[in-house]
């Protein structure tokens, strides 16, 4: 499986696993050393860097977030969507060219050069407890027993994905960016259910099969989670997801955040999908096993 597909102005990364070991958190996504060094192969691909360029650009710069904190250990295992646009070489006035409304149907320029815009990435099950209210983390992966804390709406036990790091540069945020990275998002998961299951070692599935409880976390049925920021509630509303009450709040970086749920109906990409069905079986084994 190739872990980067691009394209024109949208670029899929799958989880990348032991290649962010390459990956310097207190460096600038444009310097990385021990990455620039590294077998093409076998290096961090181009669109995770252009994503975390993103991040930097809108978490580190304009929120102040601490730039070691912004790579988390959620991001090895997650699925990331960027999004680039062209602007004329000669011209530093931005421009959109190719997506309007979640399409790509805009008009071309000559003599153009790409730049990333917009990210978003897709979180597998399991994941850690929810956040207490009103306590405090350095970023949305928190630590902890996954047995633990449910919610009105999450029993605390059903398998869901959390989409975040929903992130757009200022020029473009009313171009439709967010709406194409979510819609593109949430597309992908409806369609490819069992691709978005957990992708663990083989001795890892094994003691989760031995663990039936804890089974029922990584068996995703469309529910899925986000963090969001409490000024950015309205975006996520538009989408159908509904913020958790019961949840409350809690801090992150000094930024306010609730969570918001949203039930996608999986049926059809779980009878079509030529993945695993039953067994935890050996595609997920691998992040780089081809589907």
């Amino acid at each position: 499986m190739s872990v980067s597909t691009r394209s024109d102005f949208v670029d899929f990364i799958y989880p990348l696993w032991e290649r962010l070991e390459l990956y310097d958190s207190t460096k600038l996504s444009s310097d990385q050393p021990k990455n620039d060094a590294a077998d093409p192969t076998k290096a961090i691909p181009q669109g995770f860097l252009d994503a975390m360029s993103v991040r930097e650009q809108v978490y580190v710069e304009e929120q102040g977030v601490p730039l070691e904190n912004e790579l988390d250990d959620d991001d090895k295992r997650s699925f990331h969507w960027t999004v680039y646009a062209s602007v004329p070489s000669k011209n530093s006035t931005p421009l959109v060219q190719a997506v309007e409304n979640g399409n790509q149907n805009g008009r071309r320029v000559s003599s153009s050069t790409k730049i990333p815009i917009g990210t978003i990435r897709l979180v597998p099950p399991p994941h850690a407890p929810h956040p207490s209210p009103n306590s405090h983390h350095k970023t949305d992966a928190v630590n902890g027993d996954v047995r633990k804390h449910s919610t009105s709406v999450h029993d605390g036990k059903e398998a869901y994905i959390k989409l975040g790091r929903l992130t757009v540069i200022p020029p473009y945020r009313k171009a439709g960016i967010s709406k194409l990275l979510i819609e593109t998002a949430l597309a992908y998961a409806r369609n490819h259910p069992y691709e978005v299951m957990p992708g663990w070692d083989p001795a890892k599935f094994e003691s989760l099969k031995q663990d039936s409880d804890l089974m029922s976390r990584v068996d995703w049925k469309g529910l899925v989670l986000v963090h969001a920021q409490v000024g950015v509630q309205k975006v996520w509303r538009r989408y159908g997801f509904e913020t958790d009450e019961s949840m409350v709040s809690w801090d992150e970086e000094g930024i306010e955040h609730v969570g918001m749920w949203k039930k996608l109906d999986v049926s059809a990409g779980r009878r079509q999908s030529k993945i695993w069905l039953g067994g935890m079986g050996s595609p997920l084994l691998s992040p780089l096993a081809s589907p």
